[in-house]
């Protein structure tokens, strides 16, 4: 409903969607070896991945399982970069278009890959710069797996009422009609839901349904969506409890620490320290962060304050958490990391978790 008022309004300013693309596209420069959010949802749409064009997600293995490009192979770039040979489990031949992507364009984990495959001969590798939230852009669904499910602390949405499904002591499952989604009932189980609260929609075969259902939810803002196939379920199902309210609250790893508390310690004037690559520290940071590429950890990391907290951010969450463990190793007990999207312009950044 949101985009049909957008639509409409646009339309009564004599703006037309494809105007506001090339308003947006002039912002966004694309890259010569860049596909467009239009490509992937038309090769997505086509059913091509996987067949004709293969797809990799360069994020850790763990943001991979929380949602990933239905189709696409988890292949994270440290893993690529120890191992070169995992390149064979793509199953692209070297002339195929392989398409690499992470978290948006602040991550340079997807275009990394890309280098490094074409340096082993795949003559035909391209990036999705928009990644994920490019895909979300376009309304697009994300698959999870069942590693996220057994992972736990998520809300599971089956439209399914009255079947069993999935029921586990560590998620919250949540049966509802799709017309009770919309309505009043709907609106009273999810109203006290973090819109920051994973959810997944259960699916049972019928895309055109999970869609439908992805689609409500956005309209009422959440953010984290994904869906899980019902038949990909190994584990006995059950019946699921008479729903009403639910809430849900985040569960942070060691050392990890939320948005709020990072934003405080920027505004506090901690030891910030960035681990992101030179080029994208030059282009934006937090104020006075101090800049030392994860590359550069084990030669430089003496750099690094033991006597004071030290706050990591990196892009995405995956660098900030690994430059954790590394000083961890070392003896550093000051480490706290931010496992969030970042986008900087300046001194202005937003964390998007």
């Amino acid at each position: 409903m949101k985009r049909i008022v957008l639509a409409v309004a646009l339309a009564l300013a004599g703006i037309t969607s494809t105007t506001v693309w090339n308003v947006n596209a002039a912002e966004v420069k694309m890259e010569a070896d860049e596909i467009a959010n239009e490509q992937m949802v038309s090769f997505y749409e086509k059913g091509l991945i996987g067949k004709s064009v293969w797809v990799v997600d360069s994020r850790p293995a763990g943001k991979f399982i929380t949602g990933h490009i239905p189709g696409s192979v988890s292949l994270p770039l440290d893993v690529l970069m120890k191992d070169p040979s995992s390149a064979d489990k793509v199953g692209a031949p070297k002339n195929g278009k392989v398409i690499f992507y992470c978290a948006g364009r602040e991550c340079t984990l997807s275009v990394d890959s890309a280098a490094i495959f074409r340096k082993m001969g795949y003559s035909d590798a391209w990036v999705y710069r928009n990644g994920v939230p490019g895909w979300n852009q376009k309304a697009q669904p994300l698959l999870a797996t069942d590693a996220y499910l057994k992972k736990g602390n998520l809300i599971l949405l089956d439209t399914s009422a009255g079947k069993e499904t999935i029921v586990s002591s560590s998620n919250k499952t949540v049966q509802i009609s799709m017309d009770e989604l919309k309505g009043a009932k709907g609106k009273s189980v999810l109203a006290d839901l973090s819109k920051n609260a994973p959810l997944v929609v259960i699916g049972r075969g019928d895309m055109e349904a999970v869609n439908a259902t992805l689609e409500e939810l956005r309209e009422l803002d959440f953010r984290r969506l994904a869906y899980f196939p019902l038949a990909a379920w190994k584990e006995a199902l059950g019946t699921a409890p008479a729903a009403t309210a639910v809430t849900w609250a985040p569960v942070y790893a060691p050392g990890q620490v939320s948005p709020k508390a990072f934003e405080e310690a920027v505004a506090a004037g901690k030891f910030i320290l960035d681990v992101r690559p030179a080029a994208d520290y030059a282009r934006g940071h937090f104020k006075g962060a101090m800049s030392l590429p994860i590359e550069e950890m084990e030669k430089d990391f003496a750099k690094i304050p033991k006597d004071v907290p030290v706050f990591v951010n990196c892009a995405t969450g995956a660098k900030s958490q690994k430059t954790y463990d590394i000083l961890g190793r070392k003896g550093y007990t000051n480490i706290a990391f931010l496992d969030a999207e970042i986008s900087c312009k300046g001194e202005a950044c937003t964390i998007k978790e």
